[in-house]
């Protein structure tokens, strides 16, 4: 009986007395953006080529170029370029969390455009843009331009293909 209750007297003294042992809080917290997305700004009430990268109404000579800039005018080089058609660079809107930074990325080889019906090609070389990488107000409208290239004897026709421009935030 002795040793029960010096047993319980030891309980006792380790309960009354405790341990050093603390507890404390943590904080978890998480922010959701936006996602990034672009895409071609076909919408646009500035674009008279429908957002697209247009080289307009070429007439082949010995071979040459045609430069749409960002902004400015189109220039032609050893081709006539006529005014029945528009020309201009294409133009692209992306959006995403206000006041981000991103990068717009051009392909960093050609683009080909071939002809309706198939078989003759040119190429788009130079693309360029003029993108801030900024996102004031949650988004950006930035233009891509180029420089085509008409071989001479070009094949008439209508030609047309795609670029891919990939934005990311920063």
């Amino acid at each position: 009986m002795k040793k029960n209750i010096l047993a319980l007297a030891g309980m006792a003294a380790v309960l009354a007395f405790g341990s050093d042992a603390y507890a404390a809080t943590g904080t978890a917290t998480a922010t959701i953006g936006t996602a990034i997305s672009i895409s071609q700004n076909t919408g646009s009430q500035t674009s008279s080529t429908n957002a697209e990268l247009a080289f307009g109404h070429i007439i082949p000579g010995p071979g040459g170029t045609v430069t749409v800039p960002t902004s400015g005018t189109t220039t032609a080089s050893g081709v006539t370029l006529t005014t029945q058609l528009p020309t201009g660079p294409a133009e692209f809107k992306v959006t995403g969390d206000t006041g981000k930074s991103y990068t717009a990325t051009l392909p960093s080889t050609t683009a080909t455009i071939t002809k309706a019906g198939g078989g003759a090609t040119m190429t788009v070389t130079g693309l360029s843009s003029d993108s801030t990488g900024s996102l004031a107000g949650g988004e950006e409208i930035f233009h891509v331009g180029g420089v085509l290239t008409i071989a001479a004897g070009q094949a008439a026709g209508v030609y047309s293909g795609t670029f891919t421009v990939n934005a990311a935030y920063n």
